[in-house]
């Protein structure tokens, strides 16, 4: 694979990795909502009386579990539109590769502009080719 290719990969998928991590923390919130609401409820030994459970408390628990079961169907949308994005990504650079490969003309996606010409360097000098 080119190396500008590469590295037009590498900072696409860097680029997104601040939301994966922000995803992952959404997970794991969620998770941890899931956990706590499948736990039992248990009463409490208050000096030598037994304090069964409330109502309330299974009221919150039932709660809970609704809010996680909520969070995970966005955690799953967001997952849905984070992961259409990287393959929309790579389906670009995969085409522009293609092309290039093909000899057509290569068009950047979405507006974007080669930062330098098939015969120049990252510097923006020509080689002369002779």
């Amino acid at each position: 694979m080119d190396d500008d290719y590469m590295l037009e990969y590498l900072l696409s998928m860097g680029a997104m990795r601040p939301e994966e991590v922000q995803l992952a923390r959404k997970q794991a919130m969620v998770d941890a909502l899931r956990s706590s609401s499948t736990q039992p409820l248990q009463g409490q030994q208050v000096g030598r009386v037994y304090v069964a459970p409330s109502i309330a408390q299974g009221i919150a628990q039932l709660a809970t579990a609704y809010g996680a079961r909520k969070g995970q169907e966005k955690v799953d949308l967001d997952y849905g539109d984070f992961n259409a994005r990287q393959a929309r990504a790579i389906s670009d650079l995969r085409n522009r590769m293609a092309a290039k490969r093909a000899g057509t003309p290569v068009a950047m996606p979405q507006g974007g502009k080669r930062p330098y010409g098939e015969d120049d360097d990252m510097f923006g000098a020509s080689y002369y080719r002779g």
